[in-house]
C-alpha cells in the first residue's frame, strides 16, 4: 500500500471496563496522536466519549439488529436509531435489566455471521462503504470472531487489509457450541484468518495456547502483543479526598483492598467475599471495596451485595465509577484482588493498578499471570484458581507481611512500564509492517 496508512477499527461498545473496548480505543487514541487518520465504527451501542477529539465515529449496528434469529434492516436502522436519541445511561439500564437479553444479542449475531452461508452480507456490505468512504487501508478488528464481516468486505471492494485481535473469542465460541455451530464456527474463523496477511493477535502466551486448543487454530497464524495502559505520571497521586465522595465512610487508616471491574459472574468476585469472611475470623482489620461496570445486566451484582450481608460484611459497593475515582482506588489501595474463574486472556485492570503502585493478587490461571511478573520480579501473588481458603490466606500475606508488601509495591511500577500505550502501538506497527512510521511533525504536517 502505498498510500498514507488509514486505520479503521470495528468495536463494541459494551461496557467501560470490557478489556476489548479499552485496548481499542486506547491504540486508535495513540495512533491518532501520532498523526496517523484513524475511524472508529461502533457494533451494537457506543462509548464515543473514550475517543480522542478528532477521531471519526460511526455506528455500523446497533444491538437491535440482533434482536430475532436473523438480523433486521428495520430494527438496526429505524428502531435502533431512535433508540439511540434516548440517552446512553437510560438505552443500558434498560438493556442490562432485562435477564439474559446482551448474551441473546451475541448469540444472534454469532448465528447470523456462521450459521449462514451468506453470513451477514448487509452489514458486511455496510462495512466496506464504509471503509471506501473513509480510504481506510488497515481494519482492525476487535474481536477475531467478528471477522466474517471483514474478509466479505474485503472479498467485496478490496481496497485494505485487515487485522484480526483475540481477546475473549471463548465467548463466541461458546455462543456457537450453544447453537451447535462450533465445527463451522471453527472453519469459517480458519478461512478468515487466511484472508489476512499477517497472523492473528493474542493479547498473552497464555491466550495463545487456550486459542490452539479450544478453536483448533493453528499456532503459526498466531502471536503476541501485550495489551497497553495508560501509565500515570510517576510524581503524581490522586487525592484520597475523591473517594470519600462515593464511599463517604472509607478511611485513609486502614489498608484498603479493592476490587475494579466488571462485575460480571465470571469473575468470581463471590471468591473475595468468601476469603474476606475467614479473615474477618481473625480480626483482620481492612476495608473492601468492590465496584465496576456490568456488560450482562445487574443481577450478578445483586447477588454479591446480598451475599455480603448474608456474611456479616461491611463493603463499600458501588457501579461504575469515573476514571479519577478509579485511579484514587488504585493510588490508595493495601492490595488490588482480580479473583475470576474464566482463564483470563491478559487483565488490564492489573497492569494499570500496579502502574498505580499497588500490588495484585490474581489467580494461578490463565494469562494474568504474564501481567505480574518479569524477570525474576514479582508485583503480586498469585492464588489457587477458584479456591477461595487459598485466596484468603494469600490476602493474609499481604496484610501482615509488611516486608513483602514492600518488596512487591517496589516492583509494581517496572512491570507495568512494560503495558505502556506507547509500547503496544510500536508492537502493532511492527507488526503490520509499519515499523517506527513518521510522527505528523517528522512528516511535514502531511
Amino acid at each position: 500500500m502505498s498510500q498514507a496508512p488509514v486505520f479503521a477499527f470495528v468495536t463494541m461498545g459494551s461496557g467501560d471496563f470490557l478489556g476489548a473496548t479499552v485496548r481499542d480505543l486506547a491504540l486508535a487514541n495513540m495512533l491518532h496522536r501520532r498523526g496517523y487518520k484513524v475511524v472508529v465504527y461502533w457494533m451494537m451501542e457506543t462509548n464515543e466519549e473514550m475517543a480522542d477529539p478528532g477521531i471519526v465515529q460511526r455506528v455500523l449496528c446497533h444491538g437491535t439488529r440482533y434482536h430475532f434469529g436473523r438480523p433486521s434492516w428495520l430494527l438496526d436502522r429505524v428502531l435502533g436509531r431512535l433508540l439511540f436519541l434516548l440517552p446512553k445511561p437510560f438505552r443500558v439500564r434498560v438493556v442490562q435489566g432485562r435477564s439474559g437479553y446482551v448474551d441473546r444479542l451475541l448469540g444472534n449475531m454469532v448465528g447470523a455471521l456462521y450459521g449462514r452461508a451468506e453470513g451477514d452480507r448487509a452489514l458486511a456490505r455496510r462495512l466496506a462503504d464504509f471503509l471506501a468512504r473513509d480510504g481506510a487501508t488497515h481494519l482492525m478488528m476487535s474481536y477475531a470472531s467478528i471477522g466474517p464481516l471483514a474478509l466479505a468486505a474485503k472479498q467485496m471492494r478490496g481496497g485494505f487489509e485487515y487485522l484480526l485481535t483475540f481477546q475473549g473469542d471463548e465467548q463466541f465460541a461458546a455462543h456457537a457450541k450453544r447453537l451447535g455451530l462450533l465445527e463451522p464456527f471453527r472453519a469459517r474463523l480458519g478461512e478468515v484468518l487466511r484472508g489476512s496477511p499477517w497472523p492473528a493477535i493474542a493479547v498473552s502466551a497464555d491466550y495463545i495456547d487456550r486459542i490452539v486448543e479450544e478453536l483448533a487454530v493453528p499456532r503459526k497464524q498466531l502471536e503476541v502483543v501485550y495489551n497497553g495502559v495508560e501509565l500515570p505520571k510517576r510524581d503524581s497521586k490522586a487525592s484520597f479526598a475523591r473517594l470519600k465522595a462515593v464511599f463517604p465512610g472509607l478511611s485513609p487508616h486502614y489498608p484498603m483492598v479493592v476490587y475494579l471491574g466488571r462485575q460480571d459472574v465470571e469473575k468470581g468476585v463471590d471468591l473475595l467475599l468468601y476469603a474476606a469472611r475467614q479473615l474477618a475470623g481473625r480480626k483482620l482489620p481492612m476495608q473492601l471495596v468492590i465496584c465496576g461496570s456490568t456488560a450482562k445486566g445487574t443481577a450478578y451484582r445483586k447477588v454479591l451485595a446480598d451475599l455480603a450481608e448474608h456474611l456479616g460484611l461491611a463493603v463499600f459497593h458501588a457501579g461504575s465509577v469515573p476514571n479519577e475515582v478509579r485511579d484514587a482506588l488504585f493510588a490508595h489501595s493495601h492490595c488490588v484482588v482480580y479473583p475470576s474463574v474464566n482463564r483470563e486472556p491478559f487483565g488490564l485492570v492489573v497492569a494499570e493498578a500496579m502502574s498505580h503502585g499497588a500490588p495484585v493478587l490474581v489467580p494461578d490461571y490463565g494469562g494474568i499471570g504474564e501481567v505480574i511478573q518479569q524477570g525474576g520480579k514479582a508485583g503480586g501473588l498469585t492464588f489457587k484458581a477458584w479456591d477461595s481458603g487459598d485466596l484468603a490466606r494469600q490476602l493474609e500475606r499481604l496484610l501482615v507481611d509488611k516486608a513483602l508488601h514492600r518488596g512487591l509495591v517496589a516492583n509494581t511500577r517496572a512491570i507495568a512500564a512494560r503495558f505502556s500505550l506507547d509500547n503496544m502501538t510500536d508492537d502493532v506497527l511492527a507488526h503490520v509492517g509499519l515499523g517506527e512510521q513518521p510522527r505528523l511533525a517528522q512528516a511535514g504536517g502531511a
